[in-house]
């Protein structure tokens, strides 16, 4: 491979199904640069002796995916704030002998929703589910300023531990943090409902039924490359919804931003992949 050429790449388990590689590629293309980006399956054992690897490699920056987010953030020396808080990094740069994190995805769903007229401030929000993705984006949604955020999630447990940790960030910006089982989720209420579950993939449900939606709802789904249970039903109900290909693009977007010092254009990116590039 030309030495000139920057090396970078996504790692994940599994990762057949990324766009990532198409979308840096569009990034770079928009400023004519040279650039090697590749997607790489790592065995969750193995995935810091591999970062190490492709370190010593000269990979300049990697993006990190499901389930290796906690992961990069315990290996890094320096990470941001936002990382800091949420205990996750999707985005390293190797600089100087050190290793660097920083999290990119609430950014990426924040400014997606903004380029969809999507309307957070002083809305009212559910988000489903109290995994490593809700949690992930939570520091850029309180930061959004919406009036409440409403964490649903099977087990109360859980979504009170994820509230706990958030509730002095939710003060500061005075955002109300709510927390419900997902057995008791009432419709009413909600301006927006974020799934950042993995029901679709797991099993191809919606965590919700279908007579929990309505019509006056904007729902979103961080799942992309499908129509989800969870689309569907919004659509069934004829609520305007959205998939997870434009917080994919945005928070690439930021990524690129990190390690290239450049900001694309994410209309571009999101108009080849329609086309496939």
């Amino acid at each position: 491979m030309n030495n000139h050429i920057k090396k970078y790449a996504v790692v994940g388990h599994p990762i057949h199904h990324s766009k990532s590689p198409a979308i840096h590629q569009c990034f770079a293309k928009e400023f004519g640069l040279s650039i090697a980006y590749e997607k790489i399956d790592i065995n969750p054992e193995d995935f810091i002796e591999e970062v190490h690897t492709l370190r010593n490699q000269n990979y300049l920056g990697l993006n990190v995916t499901l389930p290796f987010k906690a992961d990069a953030f315990a290996m890094c020396n320096e990470v941001t704030a936002t990382s800091r808080m949420t205990g996750s990094v999707n985005t390293l740069s190797f600089k100087g002998g050190k290793i660097y994190g920083d999290t990119t995805d609430g950014i990426g769903i924040v400014n997606d929703l903004i380029a969809k007229r999507i309307v957070i401030k002083e809305s009212h929000l559910a988000l489903l589910g109290a995994g490593g993705a809700s949690n992930a984006v939570m520091f850029d949604l309180i930061n959004a300023g919406p009036k409440t955020i409403t964490l649903v999630n099977r087990t109360k447990t859980k979504a009170d531990d994820m509230v706990k940790k958030w509730s002095n960030f939710a003060k500061e910006n005075s955002v109300e943090l709510k927390v419900i089982e997902l057995h008791a989720y009432i419709p009413q209420g909600y301006n927006l409902v974020i799934n950042g579950t993995s029901s679709a993939l797991i099993d191809g449900s919606s965590p919700i039924a279908d007579h929990l939606f309505q019509s006056e709802t904007v729902y979103y789904d961080m799942t992309y490359g499908f129509e989800t249970q969870f689309m569907l039903n919004a659509k069934n109900k004829g609520a305007q919804y959205f998939d997870g290909l434009g917080m994919l693009i945005g928070q690439a977007a930021a990524s690129f931003t990190i390690w290239h010092k450049l900001q694309p254009n994410l209309s571009l990116a999101a108009k080849a992949l329609e086309v496939g590039l």
